[in-house]
């Protein structure tokens, strides 16, 4: 009788310790980035809150979403104090301390925006940004040689919608950012008739995955979580939660 207790004892200790049963909590930092991550009364809502319950669901894990500036998250994730963010794009710098997915889960470019009033000084081709001030998000990736030019005159922000406001104003001759972003916002405000592309749009398109630290402990079920990314590209589930937020795929 001892030796049946003292094997079912054996077995529980090994269903609450193995990853599949493990009440796991992965705590996400990022900021508010629409359609993506929307700041509402009620809380965060968007894409990737949308993605990362599916995951949950489908993992059986907990995500705490933690909301800071852009370059925080990334000083996070470098140093440990958090496990994973959304809406990464990939670089040699942040692949020093962030493991990607596999795969990418969304889709977007990097685009020039400038008030609808400098139409008659137009910017057609990379070299016309050196007689611009250019606004930007801080710690944002966006494409080469942009991201290593120092000869522009590039004013960092703290997030897109800052960007905005300042192009508005007249503080900045231009902004780049995601269209993915910015075009969502430019419509949710109705500023079509303010702010427009310019024509220089750089041929480039920026991948969004999901990092894991590499200081996190729940590094081993990354594996896992690029199976369950896969799946739900496969099964249309990040087609239909865009929808809900973009009107289109």
């Amino acid at each position: 009788m001892r030796a049946l207790s003292w094997f079912f004892s054996i077995a529980l200790l090994l269903m609450t310790s193995s990853p599949v049963f493990a009440n796991d909590t992965l705590v996400v930092v990022t900021d508010y980035w629409p359609p993506f991550r929307i700041k509402t009364e009620e809380g965060v809502i968007g894409i990737d809150v949308d993605l990362l319950e599916e995951i949950g669901k489908r993992m059986g894990v907990h995500f705490e979403i933690r909301i800071a500036p852009w370059a925080r998250c990334l000083l996070d994730m470098e140093s440990g104090q958090a496990d994973m963010m959304t809406g990464l794009a990939r670089t040699s710098e942040r692949e020093k301390y962030i493991d990607y997915t596999s795969i990418f889960y969304y889709q977007c470019a990097p685009a020039f925006y400038e008030r609808k009033e400098r139409e008659g000084r137009p910017i057609k081709h990379y070299d016309d940004l050196r007689n611009v001030s250019i606004g930007y998000t801080r710690g944002s990736a966006y494409f080469e040689p942009f991201d290593s030019d120092t000869k522009l005159d590039k004013i960092p922000a703290t997030n897109e919608a800052l960007l905005l406001n300042m192009l508005i104003e007249g503080r900045w001759d231009v902004i780049i950012g995601t269209d993915c972003q910015v075009d969502y916002d430019i419509k949710r405000l109705e500023l079509h008739k303010k702010i427009i592309k310019t024509s220089y749009r750089p041929n480039k398109k920026v991948d969004l995955f999901f990092g894991m630290s590499k200081k996190s402990r729940f590094k081993y079920r990354m594996k896992e979580i690029e199976t369950v990314i896969q799946d739900m590209l496969d099964d249309g589930t990040i087609k239909r939660i865009a929808h809900k937020y973009t009107g289109h795929d």
